[in-house]
Protein backbone atom coordinates (compact mmCIF):
# COMPACT_ATOMS: atom_id res chain seq x y z
CA UNK A 1 0.00 0.00 0.00
CA UNK A 2 1.27 3.41 -0.94
CA UNK A 3 2.06 6.10 2.20
CA UNK A 4 0.83 9.40 2.35
CA UNK A 5 3.62 10.99 0.49
CA UNK A 6 3.64 8.89 -2.05
CA UNK A 7 -0.01 9.20 -2.59
CA UNK A 8 0.68 12.97 -2.94
CA UNK A 9 2.90 12.05 -5.48
CA UNK A 10 0.34 9.97 -7.12
CA UNK A 11 -2.50 12.22 -7.19
CA UNK A 12 -0.47 15.52 -8.35
CA UNK A 13 0.87 13.10 -11.46
CA UNK A 14 -2.85 11.91 -12.28
CA UNK A 15 -3.16 15.32 -12.96
CA UNK A 16 0.00 16.23 -14.68
CA UNK A 17 2.51 13.82 -16.06
CA UNK A 18 4.61 16.11 -17.34
CA UNK A 19 5.27 17.90 -14.16
CA UNK A 20 9.03 17.87 -13.42
CA UNK A 21 10.18 16.72 -9.93
CA UNK A 22 10.80 20.57 -8.60
CA UNK A 23 7.19 20.95 -9.70
CA UNK A 24 6.16 18.19 -7.90
CA UNK A 25 8.38 18.58 -4.83
CA UNK A 26 6.08 22.60 -4.74
CA UNK A 27 2.82 21.05 -4.95
CA UNK A 28 2.99 18.29 -2.63
CA UNK A 29 5.75 20.67 -0.34
CA UNK A 30 8.23 17.68 0.01
CA UNK A 31 11.92 18.61 -0.39
CA UNK A 32 13.57 17.45 -3.87
CA UNK A 33 15.31 14.61 -2.83
CA UNK A 34 11.87 13.23 -1.35
CA UNK A 35 10.52 13.47 -4.36
CA UNK A 36 13.57 11.75 -6.04
CA UNK A 37 13.23 9.01 -3.76
CA UNK A 38 9.54 8.35 -4.29
CA UNK A 39 9.49 8.48 -7.44
CA UNK A 40 12.70 5.88 -7.36
CA UNK A 41 10.68 3.52 -5.18
CA UNK A 42 7.58 4.03 -7.07
CA UNK A 43 9.17 3.12 -10.26
CA UNK A 44 10.48 0.08 -8.46
CA UNK A 45 7.37 -1.04 -7.23
CA UNK A 46 5.97 -0.98 -10.64
CA UNK A 47 2.99 1.97 -10.09
CA UNK A 48 4.60 4.50 -11.91
CA UNK A 49 6.30 4.23 -15.58
CA UNK A 50 9.23 7.03 -16.69
CA UNK A 51 9.48 8.60 -20.19
CA UNK A 52 12.81 9.98 -21.11
CA UNK A 53 11.76 12.77 -23.19
CA UNK A 54 15.26 14.48 -23.46
CA UNK A 55 18.53 14.01 -21.04
CA UNK A 56 16.69 16.69 -18.49
CA UNK A 57 12.80 16.25 -19.14
CA UNK A 58 10.60 12.90 -17.92
CA UNK A 59 7.37 12.16 -18.21
CA UNK A 60 6.08 9.94 -15.43
CA UNK A 61 2.78 7.57 -16.44
CA UNK A 62 0.60 5.79 -13.71
CA UNK A 63 0.63 2.49 -14.28
CA UNK A 64 -2.29 0.26 -13.73
CA UNK A 65 -1.26 -1.29 -10.31
CA UNK A 66 -0.64 2.58 -9.78
CA UNK A 67 -4.34 3.32 -10.33
CA UNK A 68 -5.18 0.52 -8.34
CA UNK A 69 -2.98 1.45 -4.72
CA UNK A 70 -4.41 5.11 -5.31
CA UNK A 71 -7.84 3.81 -5.31
CA UNK A 72 -7.57 1.58 -2.30
CA UNK A 73 -5.81 4.47 -0.42
CA UNK A 74 -8.29 6.98 -1.45
CA UNK A 75 -11.13 4.40 -0.37
CA UNK A 76 -9.39 3.83 2.94
CA UNK A 77 -9.14 7.60 3.33
CA UNK A 78 -13.37 8.16 2.67
CA UNK A 79 -14.14 5.21 5.31
CA UNK A 80 -11.83 6.40 7.84
CA UNK A 81 -13.57 10.18 7.15
CA UNK A 82 -16.83 9.17 7.64
CA UNK A 83 -15.89 6.86 10.64
CA UNK A 84 -14.97 10.10 12.01
CA UNK A 85 -17.54 12.25 11.18
CA UNK A 86 -20.05 9.73 13.07
CA UNK A 87 -18.39 9.81 15.86
CA UNK A 88 -18.10 13.42 16.24
CA UNK A 89 -21.88 13.49 15.17
CA UNK A 90 -22.52 11.28 17.54
CA UNK A 91 -20.25 13.14 20.88
CA UNK A 92 -21.73 16.17 20.11
CA UNK A 93 -25.68 14.75 20.02
CA UNK A 94 -24.36 13.40 23.41
CA UNK A 95 -23.12 16.63 24.64
CA UNK A 96 -26.32 18.36 23.61
CA UNK A 97 -28.50 15.78 24.95
CA UNK A 98 -26.98 15.87 28.36
CA UNK A 99 -27.19 19.70 28.35
CA UNK A 100 -31.30 19.04 27.10
CA UNK A 101 -32.12 16.94 30.06
CA UNK A 102 -30.12 19.63 32.37
CA UNK A 103 -32.75 21.95 30.97
CA UNK A 104 -31.60 23.56 27.97
CA UNK A 105 -34.31 23.60 25.13
CA UNK A 106 -33.00 26.16 22.56
CA UNK A 107 -29.81 25.71 20.80
CA UNK A 108 -27.72 28.28 18.66
CA UNK A 109 -25.04 26.65 15.89
CA UNK A 110 -22.90 29.71 15.33
CA UNK A 111 -20.97 29.89 12.04
CA UNK A 112 -20.46 27.75 8.46
CA UNK A 113 -17.58 26.04 9.10
CA UNK A 114 -17.60 22.08 8.50
CA UNK A 115 -17.61 21.66 12.42
CA UNK A 116 -20.76 23.36 12.45
CA UNK A 117 -22.11 21.07 9.50
CA UNK A 118 -22.00 17.93 11.83
CA UNK A 119 -23.06 20.12 14.87
CA UNK A 120 -26.15 20.79 12.39
CA UNK A 121 -26.86 17.25 11.73
CA UNK A 122 -26.28 16.09 15.71
CA UNK A 123 -28.99 18.68 16.31
CA UNK A 124 -31.74 16.56 14.79
CA UNK A 125 -35.10 16.37 16.41
CA UNK A 126 -34.11 19.60 18.74
CA UNK A 127 -34.83 23.01 18.65
CA UNK A 128 -31.88 24.87 16.77
CA UNK A 129 -30.56 28.17 14.75
CA UNK A 130 -28.06 28.73 12.99
CA UNK A 131 -26.57 31.95 12.83
CA UNK A 132 -23.62 34.15 11.11
CA UNK A 133 -22.86 36.00 14.30
CA UNK A 134 -24.39 37.27 17.58
CA UNK A 135 -26.05 39.83 16.68
CA UNK A 136 -28.52 37.34 15.17
CA UNK A 137 -29.46 36.26 18.49
CA UNK A 138 -32.65 37.64 19.70
CA UNK A 139 -33.92 34.56 21.83
CA UNK A 140 -33.00 34.56 25.59
CA UNK A 141 -31.02 31.89 27.37
CA UNK A 142 -29.56 29.55 24.60
CA UNK A 143 -26.86 27.45 24.52
CA UNK A 144 -24.11 28.79 21.45
CA UNK A 145 -22.47 25.76 20.24
CA UNK A 146 -19.75 26.79 18.13
CA UNK A 147 -17.53 24.77 15.98
CA UNK A 148 -14.60 27.45 15.65
CA UNK A 149 -11.29 27.02 17.67
CA UNK A 150 -10.89 30.25 19.46
CA UNK A 151 -14.18 31.82 18.70
CA UNK A 152 -16.25 33.22 22.11
CA UNK A 153 -19.85 34.23 22.31
CA UNK A 154 -19.28 36.78 24.88
CA UNK A 155 -22.60 37.36 26.99
CA UNK A 156 -24.16 33.83 26.11
CA UNK A 157 -23.80 30.60 27.40
CA UNK A 158 -21.65 28.38 25.63
CA UNK A 159 -20.04 25.65 24.50
CA UNK A 160 -16.70 25.30 22.18
CA UNK A 161 -17.35 21.99 20.63
CA UNK A 162 -14.09 22.60 18.24
CA UNK A 163 -11.77 23.55 20.99
CA UNK A 164 -13.94 20.21 23.44
CA UNK A 165 -13.45 18.04 20.45
CA UNK A 166 -9.84 19.04 19.59
CA UNK A 167 -7.80 16.94 21.76
CA UNK A 168 -10.06 13.68 21.52
CA UNK A 169 -10.17 13.70 17.96
CA UNK A 170 -7.18 15.50 16.54
CA UNK A 171 -4.92 14.72 19.30
CA UNK A 172 -4.04 18.42 19.43
CA UNK A 173 -4.68 20.94 22.29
Amino acid sequence: MVDANELKVINELSRRKDLTQRELAQRTRLSLGAVNIIIKRLVKRGLLKTLNLSPRKAEYLITPKGFSEKTKKSYNYILKTVDLVKRIKEEIARIVLDEYNRGQKRFIILGHDDLADIIELALKGFAYERVDSLAQIKEKDPLVLIGKKGLKANGFRSINLGERLNEQYWGVE
